[in-house]
């Protein structure tokens, strides 16, 4: 029987604001991977154990991966679920098999990863023509042959040994189908009201900014002079259209999640794209991150009429600061009030969209008259959801520091993008005042939106206010509570009933 490369989602903990059925998106960067290996090793069987999609715990996982015997087993995580990955690490080393760990976590601390144990091998940066090259040179079990495969990390010996950062991939419509059917593709948004039949999908890759708390730009920029720099790739119109039509045809897929970086980075892609899904109708709803400023850019050339016509409906905006002087330090730009200027764009003329504004605090100045003021001018503008995130120390990023490194992942279930109270006296304060303005602080703006949500004529636009209403409120009592009692153990990623069957 031939060797069998097995890429697995091990079980892992619920973010607090997502609801059951969307809890998880399908994992793409498997599916790429794993139709980029059938494609170029059709000796090796493929397959992908998504465990949390199959509401698998840890007890049925150690089974299935006795039952498999794998050669070789994939992983790639985040870091709030290194944990996790490890611990499937040390599973597959006990079943035999070797370990390859890629993605934005383990791709940027290879050389910890590797000294656990229980990885063999780290991907830096794009996987797909990396690992093409890997399995055969896994194979063989020569170093010599590793050494000529660019992008990873292994020992040799004592010896860690980088082989130099790979370009990244220039034509994204190269690139074969993500292999769909090796998913448990009917799962995914089944049962939710606002995204059903979800699907994850890539427009592009990359980004055009080089925001500083950002790793995903990081994962995906190109290399050159010895500096990272940011870079944008987009799949052709044509190549996008035919990967939707597949999703919704062949998979009964009604809901697209993009996972773009920024889906609106080039000017021209969404637009055509939009066009040729009209052209199909009807359309599949839509969510994506966007930037700011070219939603501005977007509704002046008419493009963001076309591709929310098409079918997007819900944004993402990284908006982080409301000050000149913050949005410098974290390199963000859009230093002309873009956001507020696209935010109003899309209120006054696409009022069923639904808006999400993210916001970062705890960076080094901030005091708590500073976080009173960022929650202030937040709810000041039209958002129908705000979040406000951490600044968080990602491996990557400048804000990381050697000494975080765990070898167990347990430490990195803070890297979660939750308020937290706990053992950190500066961020504990900081947290404990955006709670506190959660309850007593309500701009105008604030009020109208949630009236505006429960009475919108759009169902979908009632449906999600009720649903973040009822998590959030309880989110932050339960963040004051544990705050005022010295309780300041993690209680926002939740452990779902199967974590452990």
């Amino acid at each position: 029987m031939n060797e069998l490369f097995l890429f697995v989602r091990p079980p892992r903990p619920l973010w607090p604001f997502n609801g059951s059925g969307t809890a998880f998106w399908p994992p793409l960067a498997f599916a790429l991977l794993a139709a980029a290996l059938r494609r170029a090793v059709p000796d090796l069987r493929v397959a992908i154990l998504d465990a949390p999609a199959l509401k698998m715990g840890w007890k049925s996982l150690t089974e299935e991966l006795k039952r498999l015997q794998p050669a070789y087993i994939g992983i790639g995580e985040e870091a709030v679920s290194a944990q996790e990955g490890l611990r499937v690490a040390a599973l597959a080393k006990e079943a035999g098999a070797r370990v390859v760990a890629g993605g934005c976590f383990f791709g940027n601390v290879g050389p910890q990863s590797l000294q656990t144990g229980l990885i063999d091998v780290v991907v830096q940066g794009e996987g797909e023509e990396t690992i093409v090259e890997l399995v055969p040179a896994l194979r063989s079990g020569r170093a010599s042959d590793l050494r000529r495969v660019a992008g990873i990390f292994f020992r040799d010996g004592e010896e860690v040994v980088f082989t130099g950062r790979r370009q990244v991939i220039p034509d994204l419509d190269t690139l074969p189908f993500p292999a769909y059917d090796l998913l448990p593709v009917e799962r995914y948004g089944r049962g939710s009201r606002n995204h059903p039949g979800l699907a994850a999908i890539e427009l592009s890759r990359g980004c055009t900014s080089a925001c500083e708390f950002c790793v995903l730009w990081r994962q995906m920029g190109k290399f050159r002079g010895g500096r990272l720099l940011p870079l944008v790739r987009a799949k052709s119109p044509e190549r996008l259209h035919e990967e939707i039509r597949v999703l919704a045809r062949r998979y009964g897929r009604r809901y697209l999640g993009w996972v773009d970086p920024c889906f609106n980075a080039d000017p021209e892609v969404p637009r055509r794209l939009g066009e040729l899904l009209l052209r199909d109708g009807p359309t599949l709803g839509q969510s994506a991150w966007v930037r700011a400023d070219y939603l501005v850019r977007d509704a002046a050339s008419g493009a963001l009429e076309t591709y929310i016509a098409a079918g997007l409906n819900e944004v993402y905006i990284g908006i982080e600061r409301d000050d000149k002087d913050s949005l410098r330090i974290l390199k963000k730009g859009n230093l002309n009030d873009e956001a507020r200027r696209a935010l109003h764009i899309l209120a006054e003329r696409f009022p069923h969209v639904f808006t999400l504004g993210s916001f970062i605090y705890g960076l080094p100045a901030d005091t708590p008259a500073s976080v009173r003021r960022l929650f202030r001018r937040a709810y000041e503008l039209p958002l129908d959801m705000v979040l406000f995130i951490p600044l968080t120390p990602l491996p990557g990023t400048p804000y990381w520091r050697e000494e975080y490194w765990d070898p167990t992942g347990k430490a990195f279930r803070d890297f979660d993008f939750l308020p937290h109270v706990d053992g950190d006296e500066r961020k504990t304060r900081l947290t404990m005042t955006l709670f506190w303005s959660s309850l007593l602080v309500w701009p105008r703006e604030r009020l109208r939106r949630i009236l505006v949500g429960f009475r919108s004529p759009h169902l979908r636009r009632r449906s999600i206010t009720r649903r973040h209403l009822s998590r959030i409120v309880p989110f932050v009592v339960q963040g004051l509570a544990r705050g005022l009692l010295g309780r300041g153990a993690n209680y926002g990623m939740q452990i779902p009933a199967w974590y452990n069957s």
